[in-house]
């Protein structure tokens, strides 16, 4: 199957988890972040907005903020085709970009040095290769950055593919059997 072929299937059995199923998974999942030894030694961290399919971040976010940790969120420049962290104070900053996307709409920190980056994705590999949304945005980011790099996943978004030159695995990867 082809990178294409492989996220429109996962995605498609993402959007399928059962309701209670996937918060049961996804509080599992954000235990085993926030009690990681890379997310304690790490004061700024780049982590996503999710989407309702996804694993929920919003639940983890308010644990760094509460801990007083630095949380940035991608700020991406369409056009220019490159994304950038912002800071995030809080979940009332929210608005939508242009392609429906939450974004920070305030006046705060935009960086690329960051600590930790919990790099959200769609198909997986064992060795932290993974399949985005296609743009490549994290791809371009992580060549250049140094932050350690987790992702957490369901079982399900496991697959083999093919990787290709531009491709930058993640260091670790927290994975919940479903």
């Amino acid at each position: 199957m082809s990178k294409k072929e492989i996220r429109k299937d996962i995605l498609s059995r993402m959007k399928q988890l059962n309701k209670e199923h996937k918060q049961h998974a996804d509080t599992w999942l954000k235990n085993q972040l926030i009690n990681s030894q890379v997310y304690k030694n790490a004061n700024r961290i780049g982590i996503v907005l999710s989407m309702p399919h996804e694993v929920d971040t919003y639940p983890i976010i308010e644990s760094m903020l509460a801990e007083n940790k630095h949380v940035f969120v991608p700020d991406t420049n369409y056009k220019l085709k490159e994304m950038k962290f912002k800071e995030i104070l809080s979940f009332n900053s929210l608005e939508k970009d242009e392609k429906g996307l939450l974004y920070v709409n305030e006046d705060t920190e935009i960086t690329d040095n960051l600590d930790l980056i919990v790099v959200p994705g769609v198909a997986f590999r064992n060795d932290g290769y993974r399949i985005g949304y296609g743009g490549g945005y994290y791809d371009r980011f992580l060549s250049q950055s140094e932050a350690s790099t987790v992702s957490l996943l369901y079982d399900l978004q496991l697959s083999q593919f093919d990787i290709e030159s531009h491709d930058q695995p993640v260091d670790e990867l927290i994975i919940f059997n479903t």
